[in-house]
């Protein structure tokens, strides 16, 4: 489970009450790391900090609800409108090419490091990262090719 895909739709299972708090709907990706969970659950989804939260094959583990918050700024509150989805969005080169949709990623469930993206069928190492916004996913242009 070390996909978005795989994660996403997982269940966030809280260790002090053994009971399921939501499930995973979005990841918050800042600086070429998963920065928070948009955790779907209640009425309303809320947000889990990278550092809090455990991965296991069948669900995430956090401490408790209590590590579930609001956003903290705006990105995070586009984020959890869906707005800085990574899955199926666009993605550009930094010079202006169009690369095709991204259709998974690949991260490091220890510390949230994205490895790899998957882009029509070809993988995108995720060191060449550059930005997520709402119109397109940006990385840096392979000039080996």
């Amino acid at each position: 489970m070390n996909t978005f895909g795989d994660a996403q739709g997982i269940p966030v299972l809280s260790k002090a009450t053994a009971e399921e708090i939501g499930e995973v709907k979005h990841f918050v990706v800042e600086n070429g790391r998963v920065h928070a969970l948009h955790v779907e659950g209640g009425k309303h989804g809320r947000l889990v900090g990278w550092r809090d939260v455990a991965f296991g094959d069948d669900a995430i583990v956090v401490e408790n609800a209590d590590v579930l918050r609001d956003a903290n700024d705006d990105r995070e509150a586009r984020a959890m409108r869906g707005e800085l989805v990574l899955m199926g969005k666009r993605v550009l080169s930094d010079v202006g090419d169009e690369l095709g949709d991204l259709s998974d990623v690949t991260f490091e469930p220890d510390d949230g490091t994205i490895i790899s993206m998957l882009v029509n069928g070809d993988v995108i190492d995720g060191e060449r990262l550059v930005g997520v916004g709402s119109y397109a996913v940006v990385v840096r242009a392979n000039r080996d090719a």
